[in-house]
């Protein structure tokens, strides 16, 4: 048998303080009263990531923080004590000692078991003499007990330029409305670029740096790099887990995160990146993708085993079902790990499907005409979750006794069409209907209606996806061809917390080429939602051009979905949710209906 790598997480038992895994142990460290509080920048130099917590179950939770080394002992280990109350302070505090080792960037996590469920626990990490601040978490209710669920949605938190007020806005809800439960992410933690022109156009004090870097053009002196070394994808979450308001929200609320792409490389599939769109044949980089997998499960405070002697893509499983209650069970999916490759290849040309370009993303792996797009794809029958997980992501909806069977999806489900035939300003050869962005489900349609058939007959579906940077509600069903066809499901989109929109993304790539900006794409770019809304009447609502989070509340009739929209965050000044928008599904039916 394989020997477990040294990722393995520390189980304490909050019964009695006893380690069940002693990997990482030295000393249980009683304490006689609470903590000291230690200075605000001495918490700053040894915790600069802060403190988190994840994956709440029942009777567990996942506890992290990273520490530190001082200058010239990088490569030391450091022990690190762990404090825990519950919220009313009656039983016993938990406490031990750990250690931060460079072999893990000095990250510790530790799971306690046998604790109470839905209770607030309050803990402290102690390091080199310094005591953290507090953090908060909160343990799951038992799947029968009748709790009302309210947590957070959000996803895609690009760092460069951008600030993260909608992080910001979910701390200051609590004054008024209280505090949510968890906050459900979705993947993009992190952007493995640091000045990609196409995603990153802003220069600011939010500027990032790689130790090693892949350069992504000829020109040494721009900085466009991808993280490549394990180094790098440490470095990236090292620097974007010590933004403020994203420390402030970690520390309130357990985090429940699937990835997506960017936590390796843009529109990635198992370990093959895209970056050069096939110039020097096929990018398959294993190396990598672990190098990825591994920073992702540091720096996540995840309830996984991460097999570090393991090669892709047994090092991990992240799909997983988390029970929150009577009314919610969480579904959530893998998009990347297991999925087959794009259907048309970035290298040739392919002009029945739009493919105009050599070495290019467009009509590969976004804009691709839809009828030959559809006659290709119902002959090979790709998929995006690969036999195992499909057949696990059928049984445990099917299995679920829940009210609610939410499906974490990183990337949209429903249909997304663009029809320019009607431009009259275009070239014929344009004038076509194009999926907008076949790396999502619509590259994958034909398990996508087979799941949504073989899920019909579940009650209560509902998906909950990102990516797309905008916020968006629709109606799912197995065939988007069929608008009177009855919805199976229904889908809430958020929009990104800081990634810039999907507007503003298409303003900038039809003003980069000079070829595009000549056709007049740039004065089609403000309709893109109108577009969607008249060739997809499963839309309830499209809005390309926010930011911020959704906040999701599920009672035994309704689940109702709010979202929280940010008009801009490419300035430090904090401006509150500039709308809130509330949508409802009454239980039973797969009807949106807006409040």
């Amino acid at each position: 048998m394989r020997r477990r790598g040294f990722l393995q997480v520390v189980v304490v038992s909050a019964a009695t303080s006893m380690i069940r895994c002693q990997d990482e142990l030295h000393h249980d460290y009683p304490q006689d009263g609470p903590p000291p509080i230690s200075d605000p920048e001495d918490v700053l130099r040894v915790f600069p990531q802060g403190l988190a917590s994840g994956d709440p179950r029942p009777d567990s939770v996942v506890l992290w923080t990273r520490v530190q080394p001082p200058a010239g002992r990088a490569g030391e280990s450091f022990d690190v004590r762990y404090y825990v109350l519950d919220d009313a302070g009656e039983a016993p505090a938990i406490t031990g000692t750990l250690r931060a080792a460079p072999e893990a960037d000095h990250t510790v996590r530790l799971k306690l078991v046998e604790l109470a469920p839905y209770t607030t626990y309050h803990y402290r990490f102690e390091a080199l003499g310094v005591w953290s601040d507090t953090g908060r978490t909160r343990t799951a209710p038992e799947p029968e007990q009748d709790v009302t669920p309210r947590f957070a949605v959000a996803s895609c938190q690009e760092y460069v330029g951008r600030w993260y007020h909608a992080w910001r806005a979910l701390v200051e809800l609590e004054e008024g409305e209280g505090a949510v439960d968890f906050v459900l992410f979705l993947g993009d933690y992190i952007y493995e670029t640091i000045a990609d022109p196409r995603f990153q156009p802003l220069a600011s004090e939010r500027a990032l740096s790689l130790p090693d870097g892949l350069p992504l053009d000829d020109a040494p002196d721009t900085g466009n790099l991808a993280a490549y070394t394990l180094a790098d994808y440490r470095a990236l979450y090292r620097q974007y887990r010590a933004d403020p308001a994203l420390r402030r929200a970690h520390a309130r609320y357990p985090f429940i995160a699937i990835w997506d792409d960017h936590e390796f490389t843009n529109d990635a599939w198992q370990d093959v990146a895209n970056e050069f769109d096939e110039r020097d044949g096929e990018e398959r980089q294993t190396a990598r993708r672990e190098a990825a997998t591994r920073a992702w499960f540091e720096y996540l405070p995840v309830d996984l085993e991460h097999d570090s002697s393991a090669r892709f893509p047994e090092d991990i499983r992240t799909y997983r079902a988390l029970r929150y209650g009577r009314h919610v069970e969480l579904l959530l999916t893998d998009l990347r790990y297991y999925r087959d490759d794009h259907l048309i290849p970035e290298g040739p040309l392919a002009p029945d499907v739009g493919k105009f370009l050599e070495h290019s993303p467009l009509g590969a792996r976004v804009l691709a005409i839809k009828p030959a797009f559809d006659a290709l794809e119902a002959e090979l029958r790709p998929t995006m979750l690969g036999a195992t997980q499909r057949d696990w992501l059928l049984d445990a909806a099917r299995g679920s006794t829940a009210t609610w069977k939410l499906w974490a999806s990183a990337l949209m489900v429903a249909q997304l069409v663009v029809d320019l035939s009607a431009f009259d300003q275009l070239p014929a050869l344009l004038r076509n209907a194009y999926y907008f962005k076949p790396d999502q489900w619509d590259g994958f349609r034909s398990e996508r209606a087979a799941l949504l058939a073989a899920l019909q007959d579940v009650e209560n579906l509902v998906v909950l996806s990102g990516d797309l940077h905008g916020f968006y509600a629709a109606h799912l069903r197995p065939d988007f061809d069929e608008p009177d066809a009855p919805a199976t499901a229904v889908e809430f989109t958020t929009a990104g917390i800081s990634s810039i929109s999907l507007l503003e993304q298409l303003a900038l790539f039809t003003s980069q080429d000079p070829a595009l900006a000549t056709l007049g794409l740039g004065e089609i770019v403000p309709l893109f939602d109108d577009n969607v809304r008249a060739h997809g009447s499963h839309f309830v609502h499209a809005d390309s051009a926010r930011y911020g989070l959704a906040l999701v509340v599920a009672r035994a009739g309704e689940l109702d979905v709010e979202l929280l929209e940010l008009d801009a965050v490419t300035s430090p000044e904090y401006s509150p949710p500039a709308r809130r928008r509330r949508f409802r599904v009454r239980s039973g039916t797969s009807a949106i209906e807006s409040l």
